[in-house]
């Protein structure tokens, strides 16, 4: 689901921001990560460490969708240096499982994963 260009957009260059937004009953929801903090697993996951997150937590138990930007100004995009993924699928923390020891061995602050399923993505730059 995703391509090659996310996989740039992750490792080339400095570290960018995450941004990741849920939906809960008083609105939408925006917490930030790091580029570098993003893992994607063999089944093409993207697994993210969660120190707090706890309202993101709160909206996905009741809604599962979850949209994330990840951006690179060092990654050609569309047509010029610098580039933008938008990412919708469905998510989930876990504080156990291969998906959660993936994470805790390089991120032993984390108290879970958040392991989304990506449904689909576009360049946005």
């Amino acid at each position: 689901m995703h391509n090659q260009k996310l996989i740039e957009i992750l490792t080339e260059g400095e570290d960018g921001a995450v941004a990741i937004a849920t939906q809960g009953a008083d609105g939408p929801h925006v917490v930030n990560t790091w580029n570098s903090y993003v893992i994607i697993d063999d089944e093409g996951r993207l697994l993210i460490p969660a120190g707090r997150m706890q309202r993101t937590e709160e909206n996905l138990g009741s809604d599962d969708r979850i949209v994330v930007t990840i951006a690179s100004r060092q990654v050609v995009g569309l047509r010029y240096p610098g580039t933008g993924m938008l990412i919708h699928g469905r998510a989930a923390f876990v504080s156990d499982g291969p998906s959660y020891t993936t994470i805790k061995e390089r991120f032993v602050w984390a108290r879970a994963a958040l392991v989304i399923t990506i449904e689909s993505s576009e360049l946005t730059l």
